[in-house]
């Protein structure tokens, strides 16, 4: 199975995981890690154990809210430094129900695009004329 991590700001993380149990139902191998009152060397040292406790695990996928934020950074070195992760930014909560939905269900190389394109389908400017 593939082990995802939801890396955010304040508690994004952990609210989008909740509302994702809520919708899907339970799951494992999902953590949430918030950088609040963390310095970026203590934000990569928690990634880096997270991702080290992964190791019968498919790989890792990690969801970060935003590219170019102190979470992404942090994700990127992890990333670099091991060959088991992918990195995600611009999380939401269709991006995340579709990783628990496809993790076990498409190969953990194309895993990543799939993320990313059912994140972008679900942002729409809604409107009667939409309907």
């Amino acid at each position: 199975m593939v082990m995802g991590i939801v890396v955010t700001h304040g508690n994004l993380a952990g609210e989008l995981l909740e509302t994702a149990k809520s919708i899907y139902g339970e799951f494992s191998d999902c953590h949430p890690v918030s950088n609040a009152r963390k310095s970026p060397q203590a934000l990569t040292k928690e990634l880096a154990s997270i991702v080290k406790s992964a190791s019968d695990s498919e790989g890792v996928m990690i969801l970060t809210d935003f590219f170019g934020g102190s979470c992404s950074h942090a994700c990127l070195g992890i990333e670099q430094d091991f060959e088991n992760v992918r990195l995600v930014t611009g999380v939401n909560l269709p991006m995340l129900l579709a990783f628990l939905y496809r993790r076990n269900k498409v190969s953990f190389e194309d895993l990543p695009g799939e993320l990313v394109e059912r994140g972008i389908k679900s942002i729409k400017e809604m409107n009667t004329e939409s309907l």
